[in-house]
């Protein structure tokens, strides 16, 4: 299997490195990209190959977070820093959903818009459940998804997980192990199933990436700047989601009197968020409600949950009410998370969101996953889950012309 697609290559981003240029690359992705890992390890490599280039790396890695989330955060995360280079990285997150195609697009095609010399990078990293696919010879179906598009586009892709699953089958890489030991000499790739060890899992997909790259170097046969390419009409038909982003949540909502706004200065879990919220809106008593008049086909919440989290009863232009819980599995402790309602018709809305009085059976969602450690944890803290708090951090918004 091939691991490494140059297609039309990173022109532009590779003739900066070499003038020795000021360099700025955007590692866009999950959690794979936000920790110390091939990030990190990458931009240092790029730094040895380059030691002229002042290399400015950003980190723009959320965890947790997919495509969806990605495209409505393109402006404020990754084209504010004038990027030459974007690694995008939301395999492991989308995973197979069939919306993965048109928001990998969006991103493309508002990194496009902006800049048409930006370089694009994909990368798919792989879970341990992707590994029996790659020993047979089959990429991720997400990972095929996205290769669509990077067909269309010209952008260079790398398949993280053909240098894995061949340590796999040659047994010189555990892909998990619980255990922090060596097992016969073999690396241990994860911990968790998911997220590589720092340094030894992390370094083969650096290792990956960077062997990708010279081959990319090599095959460099564009002197001077490149003009990428940006198609009239996008490969999914009528696709919305190069129009979706993120905004401040007063700026197109109502408050009743009992929300209040947590700032850094006053709160520590603001402060403890800060890297991706200003500030905090919270209310904790049950009618207590926002209302956004947005114009557009999506509207979304990007939130932070924990054991107090609460549900919403949230109507759409005054229809009946449907309750989404922003308790999840996930929530014996606080975390970003977010979440869009189904998509509307293009146009006017008005969507009422507003702290329900009923509780979710939270010792009951751990169960039903199993998880030991978090059912102990409702037992030990009644009263922390026994709440309904709500805590909005930014709107999310899809809204292509009319």
């Amino acid at each position: 299997m091939k691991e490494a697609f140059p297609r039309r290559g990173l022109p532009n981003v590779i003739q900066k490195l070499e003038n020795g240029d000021t360099v700025t690359i955007v590692y866009f992705g999950g959690s794979n990209t936000r920790s110390e890992g091939y990030r990190v390890m990458t931009a240092d490599w790029l730094r040895e190959q380059y030691p002229q280039a002042d290399i400015r790396a950003v980190n723009a890695g959320i965890n947790g977070t997919g495509s969806d989330l990605g495209c409505a955060r393109v402006e404020t995360d990754v084209l504010r820093h004038k990027p030459d280079l974007v690694f995008v990285e939301f395999v492991g997150n989308d995973g197979g959903d069939p919306e993965s195609k048109a928001r990998i697009e969006g991103i493309v095609r508002q990194i496009r818009k902006r800049s048409r010399f930006t370089d694009i990078l994909f990368v798919y990293t792989l879970k341990e459940r992707d590994v029996a696919l790659f020993q047979a010879g089959e990429y991720q179906k997400g990972a095929l998804m996205q290769e669509e598009v990077a067909d269309y586009y010209g952008i260079p892709s790398i398949h993280l997980g053909v240098a894995v699953s061949h340590l796999v089958s040659k047994g010189q890489l555990i892909f998990t192990s619980r255990e922090d030991v060596s097992i016969s000499g073999a690396v241990i790739f994860t911990h968790d199933s998911i997220h590589p060890t720092i340094p030894e899992g992390h370094q083969i997909y650096t290792d990956t990436i960077t062997r990708s790259f010279e081959r990319i170097r090599e095959l460099q046969d564009h002197p001077g700047r490149v003009v990428h390419h940006l198609p009239q009409h996008p490969l999914v038909p009528a696709n919305p989601w190069e129009y979706a982003g993120m905004l401040p949540l007063d700026s197109l909502t109502t408050f009743s009197a009992g929300w209040s706004y947590m700032t850094p200065d006053n709160s520590a879990l603001a402060r403890e968020y800060n890297w991706l919220f200003p500030g905090l809106w919270r209310a904790a008593e049950p009618g207590e409600a926002i209302t956004v008049q947005f114009e557009g086909t999506r509207i979304g919440l990007f939130d932070i949950g924990g054991p107090d989290s609460g549900r919403l009863k949230v109507s759409v232009d005054g229809g009946e009410p449907f309750i989404v819980d922003r308790f999840t599995l996930y929530n014996d402790h606080n975390r970003n998370q977010y979440v869009f309602l189904p998509e509307l018709p293009n146009g006017q809305h008005t969507v009422r969101f507003e702290v329900d009085a009923g509780k979710t059976d939270k010792a009951a969602v751990f169960e039903a996953s199993g998880n030991e450690r978090s059912i102990e944890h409702v037992r030990q803290h009644p009263e922390w889950y026994d709440q309904t708090v709500i805590r909005l951090g930014k709107l999310l918004l899809v809204q292509p012309p009319l």
